[in-house]
């Protein structure tokens, strides 16, 4: 055997070895990894979603939230109900001063306040209560959120639990309801709960207002 068809040989299988190692790491790659899900269409009508847990995290607040379904990680926003912010930055600025006015006036810390009540009250509704997910898969904006109504085993959903306690303003956009109510119909649902809330000065139409200026005085 010549030294050049050694070398030849010698190539060749180094080259099958090579082959092999590639086959096998994806092989295993294959076997570790599970295949990536389908990417969530927008439906037009709401389906509802059973075995939904929620999950404890810090990004959590009234509104918006993280649960897990099926083992896939969501992150769900409330249609028609928008909850004060918990925490102030740059980019919050102006929505906190828009939630402070909603409800007569608070100041930013009341404000801010207002949100971590709102974001313990749907915690702990979601972690003591049976619930349904109803979804149309549609986003919010370009984010992973996902707009959703949350249905519990009374009857009410959380959107109505919260305008009730006086924790979150009629501010987003709206959908047809599961019960079949138009998304109007609903709004003015909301309406008329937030017009008890007020009777009644929950959450935050119980908190005091600032006091007026001097000048307004006069």
């Amino acid at each position: 055997m010549s030294p050049a068809f050694k070398r030849k040989i010698g190539r060749l299988l180094w080259t099958l070895v090579l082959v092999t190692l590639v086959a096998v790491e994806f092989w295993f790659r294959a076997v570790r990894e599970p295949a990536p899900r389908e990417p969530v269409v927008e439906v037009q009508i709401l389906q509802p979603l059973s075995g939904v847990r929620f999950i404890d995290d810090e990004t959590n607040d009234g509104d918006s939230f993280v649960v897990e379904h099926e083992g896939q990680r969501l992150v769900l926003r409330l249609y028609f109900v928008d909850c004060a912010e918990k925490r102030e930055y740059k980019l919050v600025a102006g929505r906190l001063k828009d939630q402070a006015g909603y409800f007569g006036g608070l100041s930013i810390p009341q404000t801010l306040k207002l949100g971590q009540q709102a974001k313990a009250f749907t915690a702990d509704l979601l972690r003591s209560q049976p619930f349904t997910v109803f979804t149309r898969w549609e986003r919010v904006y370009d984010s992973e959120r996902i707009y959703t109504v949350i249905r519990f085993d009374d009857g009410e959903d959380l959107a109505h639990k919260l305008v009730l306690a006086g924790l979150a303003r009629i501010h987003t956009k709206g959908v047809n309801m599961p019960d079949g109510r138009k998304a109007n119909d609903y709004a003015n649902h909301l309406r008329e709960v937030e017009k008890e809330a007020r009777a009644a000065q929950r959450g935050a139409w119980g908190m005091p207002r600032r006091a007026p200026s001097a000048a307004k005085k006069q």
